[in-house]
């Protein structure tokens, strides 16, 4: 696992396939690209299917404590946002960049949600 900030990145498909498995979000359709997230407490996990590629793979992004961490959460989005650019992937990557947008746009609620200090105060 490699993490930067508060922005982790998992590339091991049995470990993603583990977490998967174990919040009942195994996703059921290889035949094409998608994704998956949810909260495990007060972490955001997103998880890609890449189907497009010379070989499937997966890969996971965790931003940790996320309501806390908005920067990171717009770093994230910038990296959807590069990949999209580059035409990886662009379908799912612009689901993932939309999910975080939402999540961002919402991040006032969250916080309020898990009793942090406004975004605009840091």
């Amino acid at each position: 696992m490699i993490s930067f900030n508060s922005i982790s990145f998992v590339d091991e498909e049995v470990e993603i396939i583990d977490f998967l498995v174990d919040n009942n979000a195994m996703i059921k359709d290889f035949s094409r690209s998608q994704l998956s997230w949810f909260f495990v407490e007060e972490n955001f996990h997103i998880v890609l299917f890449l189907a497009e590629g010379e070989k499937s793979r997966f890969e996971r992004h965790i931003v940790e404590h996320f309501s806390e961490n908005m920067n990171d959460m717009i770093a994230l989005w910038n990296n959807f946002d590069k990949r999209i650019q580059a035409c990886q992937e662009v379908r799912i990557m612009k689901l993932a960049k939309n999910k975080i947008h939402d999540l961002i746009a919402m991040s006032e609620t969250f916080r309020a949600l898990f009793r942090q200090r406004d975004f605009e105060e840091e």
